[in-house]
């Protein structure tokens, strides 16, 4: 067994030197500087809350910094994944072609030895690893989504098995990770534990307005006040605002 070792004042003072990674989503850095460099962050929404599009956002803010990025799709297609960021910038295919970008398909519609692409742990574990491995020194990546992932395992209590091993891998080679989930639980599970920062996309109607909203539920470097920003999804992809004085009722305390 690994001997424990304390860290020393010099190593804790390095570790508090933060390089902030900018998300991508407008509007966030008036309120955060951004998220620390190589950790993992997850993102739970219900379906049209902006899931894709944040991640979409996240991965071209790195290649716009000269960074390389790999997207695992457990979910969409790449030719969905595509279509939705040509939307969003035209030369996207370009990211593609240049090998700044690799989407990395693990969808039902790839090839599987197992019946209805049911996978165990054991090959969920192994084609996870050989899709991180595509895109060498990536130093952003997405894995969209564990829920698609968890449902598609033969034994889904094996989920939990698996998910450490994959955050394993990624803390291992040092890059920030954006991790997508459906819906918002009403009782934290293992992934919102064990990552270092939570995101939550959602909306509400009150009164006769629907407002999206962009809820950092959890991190561990950067708190952000107001910790419920209003979400606006457009042409352009997502943007952060404050909330207006005349959206904030009661509701937004159920989040907190």
């Amino acid at each position: 067994m690994k001997e424990a070792k304390a860290l020393t004042v010099a190593e804790l003072e390095r570790q508090r030197k933060i390089e902030w990674i900018d998300m991508g989503i407008e509007g966030l850095t008036d309120f955060i500087p951004g998220l620390p460099k190589g950790d993992a962050i997850l993102v739970r929404g219900e379906p049209g809350t902006g899931k894709t599009i944040l991640c979409l956002q996240f991965i071209h803010a790195g290649i716009e910094k000269g960074e390389k990025c790999v997207y695992i799709s457990t979910e969409e297609t790449p030719q969905t994944i595509m279509r939705t960021g040509k939307e969003l910038w035209s030369d996207f295919t370009n990211y593609i072609d240049s090998k700044k970008l690799a989407i990395v398909d693990l969808s039902i519609s790839a090839s599987y030895e197992s019946d209805y692409a049911l996978i165990t742990k054991e090959e969920a574990v192994e084609m996870l690893v050989k899709g991180l491995d595509a895109q060498p020194g990536a130093s952003r990546i997405v894995m969209d989504s564990l829920s698609s992932l968890e449902r598609r395992l033969v034994d889904p209590t094996d989920f939990r098995e698996v998910f450490m091993k994959l955050l394993l891998e990624v803390k291992k080679r040092a890059a920030t990770t954006i991790f997508s989930a459906e819906g918002i639980p009403t009782s934290p599970n293992i992934t919102e534990y064990l990552v270092d920062h939570l995101i939550y996309l959602d909306y509400h109607k009150h009164d006769v307005i629907w407002t999206r909203v962009f809820i950092l539920r959890k991190s561990r470097s950067c708190p952000l006040k107001p910790q419920i920003l209003k979400l606006n999804i457009e042409s352009g992809g997502l943007s952060v605002e404050e909330i207006p004085i005349s959206l904030k009722p009661v509701w937004f305390a159920s989040k907190l």
